[in-house]
């Protein structure tokens, strides 16, 4: 099932709304690209916690 999560853009500063796909395998913490409408650049989203990478 797909969920929305809101991000903070580390660019702007903007919270930034997502729709992430559903993990195939939610044992593994993989990450996947996400489009920043805020500053058009890539952001690396964790599929299980929707953070950011290198966000503590």
């Amino acid at each position: 099932m797909d969920r929305q999560i809101v991000f903070k853009c580390p660019q702007t500063g903007m919270n930034v709304q997502h729709r992430l796909a559903a993990a195939a395998d939610q044992g593994t913490e993989t990450h996947v690209s996400v489009p920043c409408p805020a500053c058009t650049r890539l952001h690396l989203i964790n599929r299980a916690t929707g953070r950011l990478l290198g966000e503590k």
